[in-house]
């Protein structure tokens, strides 16, 4: 009786647990016993400001994931939509509240044309979203000839910059993407027919529901996130660079996968922020140690292929294990 409790335990550990989540913790005690400047209430300040826009992105990335898609776009999406926020704010005297509406529509916009691409036009979403990204990218450059927009209202620097109830604002952005993400894949018809699209998109086809909608959908949610994060980070610049979000993209995609989602139709919230705390932790930490950037870049290739194949490893191991459950 006692084995069978211990082998249901792990069973359930394993699946309920995402793999990076032990990572993650092997990562913290080796940073923290390699320097003491790691585990310190600045250092983590500091990690929320930085990381926000990035676990936005995760968030948003991840839904589209779930789906099978791959979302390559965001980050110049997130350039172009800070480029707006600052413009309309500058030269149109645009109050901020307005300002941040019309940059995130705009997220929204170049998400369902993403959308709408891979669902009507047949075109594989890796090559539709990199389209968007030079469209989205030569856009923003166009907006001011390819300079910074500074000048910003001294009040807009609260969203990136201050804190309420001492909590840093962008932590208490990423915590209310976070709870809406999971509500929209946890409790609403748009979650259930998310994860059927990554399942099985054909048989959500000839049930009769409208798959097109939500995969649609799907990508103009990784829109809105786009727009969410150039808020946080043009408010904490006080500025907006055309180039800004160039890189983001695989990043956010490789904190998707390293949550979980690395096949169609898995994935959860929590393991998008699992995942981008990981590549926050794992950067923060090579930094403090003085790690130089090409090293980095050998260094994050390495351990996400490392977490991607043990992340297959525990699945399989999963898998075996129901499989004996049911022989039994």
């Amino acid at each position: 009786m006692k084995a069978n409790n211990g082998k249901q335990l792990r069973q359930f550990i394993l699946e309920k647990v995402p793999t990076v989540t032990w990572i993650l913790i092997v990562m913290m005690i080796y940073f923290s016993a390699s320097n003491s400047n790691f585990l310190t209430f600045a250092n983590a300040a500091n990690l929320c400001r930085q990381g926000a826009i990035l676990l936005i992105l995760c968030l948003g990335v991840i839904v589209v994931k779930i789906t099978g898609g791959i979302e390559l776009s965001n980050g110049a999406v997130m350039s172009l939509c800070g480029m707006v926020l600052a413009w309309v704010m500058v030269n149109m005297n645009m109050p901020p509240y307005l300002a941040i509406i019309i940059s995130m529509l705009v997220g929204i916009l170049f998400g369902t044309l993403n959308g709408i691409f891979v669902t009507f036009m047949g075109i594989p979403s890796f090559v539709a979203t990199l389209g968007t990204q030079g469209i989205a990218v030569g856009l923003a450059l166009g907006m001011n000839n390819g300079n910074v927009i500074g000048g910003l209202p001294e009040k807009f620097s609260i969203i990136g910059n201050d804190n309420f109830l001492n909590i840093p604002i962008p932590l208490w952005a990423i915590i209310l993407v976070f709870i809406l993400t999971s509500v929209l894949l946890n409790k609403t018809p748009f979650g259930v027919y998310v994860y059927a699209l990554g399942g099985n998109e054909e048989a959500l086809k000839l049930s009769g529901k409208p798959a097109w909608l939500y995969k649609v959908l799907a990508y103009s949610y990784s829109g809105l996130t786009a727009g969410i994060a150039a808020c946080i980070l043009t408010s904490r610049n006080m500025a907006a660079q055309p180039t800004v979000g160039l890189g983001m993209e695989f990043e956010a995609f490789a904190g998707a996968v390293l949550g979980g989602s690395y096949i169609a139709g898995k994935g959860t919230a929590m393991g998008g922020v699992l995942g981008g705390i990981f590549i926050l932790i794992l950067r923060n930490g090579l930094n403090i140690l003085g790690i130089p950037t090409y090293l980095q870049l050998a260094i994050f290739g390495t351990v996400l292929i490392t977490a991607i194949v043990l992340s297959t490893l525990v699945e399989r191991r999963v898998q075996k294990m129901r499989d004996e459950e049911r022989e039994e």
